[in-house]
C-alpha cells in the first residue's frame, strides 16, 4: 500500500508546475469578517460569550481565509485555512446544493484550464482525497467535516496566490481541487469553500511544495477580536522555518491518516498543579492534533472538566452562566497555564491563548469538552504563536510572536 501511494504522490508531483524559482512565498491570512474581502458584507454583530458553553465557542469570524485566484481568466475564491484536512475545495456550478456565498460561485465552464479527472485515474485514488470513480467516467469525492460535507468532481485547475502587497503573483498549473457541487454545513457568506494545509498527499502545500522549496510552512495567527482590518501572516516554503531565541520544537507522531499533524499531550500545568491527559493510565501517542480550522480547543470531557475545574478554581470573579466567561472584570487575567508534551517539551500560554476577549469586553474559556479520547488544538490557543510545520522532518515549531506585527 505504502508503495502505491509513493508511486500516486509522484504522479502528482509531474503535474504541479510553479511559473518560476524555487523560493518560499509571503501571503496574507484575512480573516472571514474582514473588509479586505472585495465582496464583505457586514452582518450584525453577535455576542461571542451568552449563557451556554456550546455557543461561548462558536463565534461566526473565526476563522481564517487564503485569497485564491482560481481558473483561466482568474476568480477570485477565499477559502479557510485548514490543517486538519487535505483537500482544496470551492462551490462550483451547477450546484445542486450550495451554500449562500457573496462571492459569485465558480463556474468552471468559464474557465480554460479547468480540466476534470478521468476515471481510471491514479489520482483519483490518492489516500486523503475522498475520491471514489462514480458513474460516467467521473472522479467523484465526498468529504465531510465536523457538521459539515462537500461532494463534487476532482479536477485539476490553474490557482494562484499573491503577496500581501499584491505585488507579486505565483500561479500554480494542474493543481488538483474539488469543485463542489453539494455542500453544506457551519460555512457563512465569506467562506467559498476550505484549502487544506494537512501532511497527506492532495493537500496544496503537498502539492506545490517541491516548487518553493519544500512541504513546510508557518502561520501567525491574531488574538480573537482584534481588528479585522490587520492580516494575520502565512510563509510557504523556503524561508518559512521558525527559528530563533525562544524556539520550542516538538517531533510529531505518524498517524494511520497521512492528514493530521498529530502530538502527543501528556497533561497540563495550571499554575503549579499538574493535570495529566488521562486519569486511568499513560496518555495515548498523538492523542491531539493542529487544526487551524477548528477555533476553540477540544478536549476529551473528563479531562477537560478537571482543567476547566482548576482553571475556575484559581480566577476570583465568578462566571457567567454554565461556561467560563467573565463579565465586567477589568484587567482580565487567566492563570498561568503550560502544555506538557511527550519528551518533557512544556509550552507555555498567556491568557490570550486561553481566553476569547469579546467585543462587549467579557472573556471566555476557548477551551471545551467532546465525547472520545482524541483532542483538537485548535486557532484561538494558536494565536500569537509563530507556528512552523515541517511535513518532511516530522516537526513542528512554536515561537512566541505579536502576530499584528509580523507581516
Amino acid at each position: 500500500m505504502a508503495s502505491s501511494i509513493f508511486l500516486i504522490f509522484l504522479t502528482l508531483l509531474s503535474i504541479t508546475h510553479k511559473s518560476a524559482g524555487t523560493g518560499g512565498l509571503s501571503l496574507e491570512l484575512i480573516r472571514n469578517d474582514s473588509p479586505k474581502s472585495a465582496f464583505f458584507r457586514r452582518r450584525p454583530s453577535s455576542q461571542a460569550c451568552p449563557e451556554t458553553a456550546q455557543s461561548t465557542i462558536t463565534p461566526d469570524n473565526s476563522q481564517f481565509l487564503v485569497k485564491l485566484a482560481v481558473g483561466t481568466p482568474p476568480r477570485d475564491v477565499f477559502a479557510i485555512l485548514d490543517t486538519g484536512s487535505d483537500l482544496f475545495w470551492t462551490q462550483c456550478l451547477p450546484c445542486a446544493n450550495c451554500y449562500p456565498q457573496t462571492n459569485p460561485i465558480f463556474d468552471p465552464s468559464r474557465s480554460e484550464s479547468f480540466r476534470e479527472l478521468p476515471c481510471p485515474a491514479a489520482l483519483c485514488h490518492l489516500q486523503g482525497s475522498g475520491a471514489v470513480c462514480s458513474g460516467g467516467g467521473a472522479c467523484g469525492y465526498s468529504y465531510g467535516y465536523g457538521g459539515g460535507l462537500t461532494e463534487g468532481n476532482l479536477a485539476t485547475e490553474t490557482v494562484a496566490v499573491s503577496s500581501r502587497l499584491g505585488e507579486r503573483v505565483w500561479p500554480f498549473q494542474n493543481v488538483v481541487f474539488g469543485c463542489g457541487h453539494n455542500n453544506s454545513g457551519g460555512f457563512n457568506q465569506n467562506e467559498m469553500g476550505l484549502i487544506g494545509f494537512g501532511r497527506g498527499p492532495v493537500s496544496f502545500i503537498s502539492q506545490i511544495g517541491p516548487s518553493i522549496g519544500g512541504r513546510k510552512f508557518s502561520h501567525c495567527l491574531m488574538p480573537f477580536n482584534t481588528d479585522p482590518r490587520i492580516s494575520s501572516s502565512l510563509q510557504l516554503g523556503s524561508g518559512s522555518e521558525v527559528r530563533g531565541p525562544g524556539v520550542i520544537t516538538i517531533q510529531l507522531v505518524p498517524t494511520p491518516d497521512p492528514t493530521f499533524y498529530a502530538l502527543t499531550l501528556t497533561g497540563i500545568s495550571v499554575g503549579k498543579t499538574f493535570l495529566p491527559y488521562s486519569s486511568s493510565g499513560p496518555a495515548a501517542q498523538g492523542n491531539v492534533i493542529l487544526d487551524s480550522g477548528t477555533p476553540p480547543t477540544l478536549l476529551p470531557e473528563d479531562f477537560y472538566s478537571r482543567f476547566a475545574a482548576e482553571v475556575r478554581r484559581r480566577i476570583r470573579w465568578r462566571p457567567v452562566g454554565a461556561g467560563l466567561c467573565y463579565r465586567n472584570v477589568r484587567r482580565f487575567a487567566a492563570p498561568p497555564v503550560t502544555l506538557h508534551f511527550d519528551g518533557g517539551v512544556e509550552l507555555p500560554l498567556s491568557t490570550v491563548q486561553t481566553f476569547i476577549r469579546n467585543r462587549d469586553g467579557s472573556f471566555c474559556f476557548a477551551v471545551a469538552g467532546i465525547s472520545g479520547t482524541g483532542g483538537i488544538i485548535g486557532n484561538f490557543m494558536l494565536a500569537n504563536f509563530l507556528v512552523g510545520y515541517d511535513i518532511d522532518e516530522m516537526t513542528v515549531s512554536f515561537k512566541k510572536a505579536d502576530c499584528t506585527k509580523i507581516g
